[in-house]
């Protein structure tokens, strides 16, 4: 049986369709809640980390940073990793990597809401999407990017974002979502109104509708990077 281990930075960012994944495909899923100070254990002994999103930024000071920096930094090479959003900023900054906020002529530039992403060259060769389309729907919800790191693969982009995934290795990171579930999308349209009105607009009825619509088809994407996850 398949043991993956899943860093948890928020209440409102957690598996979804990740936990639905370990269910359905008879994996253990071990959730450590980083928020509430709960200890990370050995990572040596998961078949793979999965790193989660969260409001804060990377340059920011947040319960459980430094321990789980460490622990990434500890054993990324050798424990496949997987990072969604602001874990895929923590991922690029372990491997040295710069993340920022992004700006285009000095204006912040943010994504939220469903956009299409679209593979690069190397990212059609890539193993993380495998039998998934070179243009694919996600769900957007950062205000910050990352520089590639050295070595690494720049495997998918936006227009309005270049830099959306990278893989080094067994390493790879996802600035977007495929993991999040209506509800969740709900949940994230109530809680960050703030956010999503400032330098941006967001159409809640829109994302609402989205979500319900692309709710099979995320599932379906979600399902099949983590089979090629576990693969590797």
């Amino acid at each position: 049986m398949k043991k993956l281990l899943v860093f948890q930075h928020i209440l409102r960012e957690h598996p979804s369709n990740i936990a639905e994944y370990a269910r359905d495909r008879g994996v253990t899923l071990d959730v450590i809640g980083l928020w509430k100070s709960e200890p990370i254990p050995d990572v040596s002994l998961y078949d793979g980390l999965i790193v989660l999103g969260g409001p804060m930024g990377v340059y920011e000071e947040y319960t459980g940073k430094k321990e789980e920096l460490d622990a990434i930094r500890k054993h990324v090479g050798t424990v496949p990793m997987l990072g969604i959003c602001l874990g895929s900023q923590l991922l690029a900054h372990a491997l040295g990597a710069k993340v920022y906020p992004h700006t285009i002529d000095g204006k912040n530039i943010k994504e939220v809401g469903y956009y299409t992403i679209r593979q690069t060259p190397e990212g059609k060769n890539s193993s993380l999407f495998k039998d998934l389309p070179e243009q694919m729907k996600v769900l957007q919800w950062h205000g910050d990017t990352f520089d590639i790191p050295e070595g690494a693969i720049h495997t998918a982009m936006t227009p309005t974002c270049k830099n959306q995934a990278f893989s080094i290795g067994s390493t790879h990171g996802l600035q977007f979502h495929v993991e999040a579930t209506p509800e969740m999308v709900a949940t994230w349209v109530e809680r960050d109104s703030e956010w999503t009105h400032t330098d941006f607009d967001l159409d809640e009825e829109r994302i609402l509708r989205e979500a319900e619509e692309t709710a099979p088809l995320m599932k379906e994407h979600c399902y099949k990077i983590l089979d090629n996850f576990l693969s590797v």
